[in-house]
């Protein structure tokens, strides 16, 4: 599968420059390999074949940067062999087997196992980009992994700044879920921290590489067709101009303090308590912070966007149904599994009447090809407002993605997910203190200042009206 469209990390900057002198790639292979095979895609896994790649970086004060980068290299390079060993999959290719229509997860020929890895240097300071509000989305795309070999799920890239380093990630999505991602880097994290000691699979645990977990009656014809409609060129898979549309989008990243996170979500709290009083009925259970700053996220993406009386808007985002197989696989599957997509929609009311009914396990329906909508009779619904018109949220508030990437020199001064694709895409990441949460939003440019008034507003304790922030809004919140 032709994945040119992965970044390659070059071009000119309107921020500033981040150009990567003496650039060198290297092939990291697995340290060792125990066998060799192939796994089809499920229907899940080909929702996402013609999508942008996952990319992620993290930006890491050194103080002795030029002295240390090397020893830290070799140390990533290492240890990144390591977890390659329990994550065989990770270091093959995509391939399109003609004969039967299908693309396949292939590490049956060790020659052509490995991951791409450059080093390389950049000419910013980390400190200005771990501590600007805005991002320096030309810079951060410069730093993350190019593509590597044509068909390679994945690559890294780790680039010498001043003050520091960034670390690059770049994963095709079809090879792997936002779960086995970073159960993938838990895995090269614990095997640099050890440095020296091997990693087991009796220590980390051992993945599930195959999809034969999700059955369904017509789960391979399912798959070809999906795959078919979505990338009809194959065995080239090429974005279209959407992929480049997207970093035309202003993103920026807000931190929100443990205290604002309990406010917030007191204030929800007391509000549905006063209304089910009020209407005698009974009150629902406390929300969680993903609904809390989900709640939050979708108002300020609303009021942004001054949407007229009317216009429906949804909310989109993926739920992980893992514990839902029959029978169930835990957490060991790093491909995609069932996920379902809930859309809420409303008039002027960002969670307000509830919209299409979740499709359960076992239904295409319920995937999301690139995170912002679905595929099926449901996401047929909920594609149905303009994109103008629709949010979707990524991650979670638990993950402590900070404390999980520390590997052995220091935990992230930043960690941003570089491929937001859509206008009105929010990811939700533990922040850097505890307690925080860090929310980063990808938005129409023109819309970005509103936006952030009213998160700023909202978080204050001040609010927006009476310090609510979906004040103003037919329905309060629901989710």
């Amino acid at each position: 599968v032709d994945t040119s469209w992965i970044i390659d990390g070059q071009g000119q900057h309107q921020r500033g420059t981040c150009l990567r002198a003496r650039a060198r790639r290297v092939r990291v292979t697995p340290a060792e390999q125990a066998g060799s095979g192939r796994t089809n895609l499920s229907f899940f896994d080909t929702l996402w074949v013609a999508a942008p790649p996952v990319q992620l970086v993290f930006l890491y004060e050194l103080p002795t940067a030029d002295e240390c980068f090397p020893s830290v290299v070799r140390r990533l390079k290492e240890s990144l062999a390591a977890a390659l060993a329990l994550y065989l999959p990770l270091a093959g290719r995509l391939v399109y087997v003609a004969e039967t229509r299908d693309v396949v997860l292939d590490w049956s020929h060790s020659d052509a196992v490995g991951v791409a890895f450059t080093e390389a240097e950049g000419d910013m300071d980390v400190r200005r980009l771990a501590g600007d509000e805005a991002h320096d989305v030309p810079a951060f795309r410069s730093l993350v992994a190019g593509a590597g070999r044509p068909g390679a799920p994945g690559a890294r890239a780790a680039t010498r700044l001043g003050g520091g380093m960034a670390l690059g990630v770049s994963v095709h999505h079809a090879a792997t879920d936002g779960h086995g991602l970073w159960r993938f880097v838990d895995a090269w994290v614990s095997a640099s921290r050890r440095q020296g000691s091997s990693v087991t699979k009796k220590s980390l645990g051992s993945p599930c590489y195959g999809r034969e977990a999700i059955v369904h009656p017509r789960g391979d014809e399912l798959a070809r067709e999906l795959l078919h409609k979505l990338a009809p060129n194959l065995p080239v898979a090429r974005a279209t101009d959407y992929d480049t549309r997207r970093f035309e989008l202003a993103r920026r990243t807000f931190y929100l303090s443990a205290q604002d996170v309990r406010s917030l979500t007191r204030l929800i709290n007391s509000l549905a308590s006063a209304e089910a009083e009020a209407g005698s009925g009974e009150a629902p259970p406390p929300v969680s912070t993903f609904v809390a700053l989900s709640a939050l996220g979708w108002t300020a993406f609303v009021r942004s966007k001054d949407l007229a009386a009317g216009e429906d808007t949804h909310l989109i985002f993926l739920a992980d149904l893992r514990a839902r197989l029959n029978p169930p696989v835990g957490r060991r599957l790093p491909g995609q599994l069932p996920q379902r997509v809930r859309g809420e929609r409303g008039r002027r009311r960002p969670l307000g009447r509830a919209g299409p009914p979740a499709r359960g396990a076992g239904d295409p329906g319920g995937g999301a090809g690139d995170g912002g909508g679905a595929s099926g009779r449901d996401g047929d619904r909920v594609r149905r407002p303009p994109p103008s018109r629709r949010a979707n949220v990524a991650s979670s508030p638990h993950h402590r993605v900070h404390d999980a990437t520390d590997f052995g020199f220091g935990k992230p001064a930043r960690v941003e997910l570089v491929s937001m694709n859509h206008d009105g895409e929010m990811a939700l990441f533990g922040g850097r203190r505890d307690g925080e949460v860090q929310l980063s939003v990808s938005l129409d440019p023109g819309r970005m200042d509103a936006f952030k008034a009213h998160v700023l507003a909202a978080c204050r304790g001040g609010g927006v009206t009476a310090g609510k922030p979906w004040a103003g809004l037919t329905r309060r919140p629901r989710l």
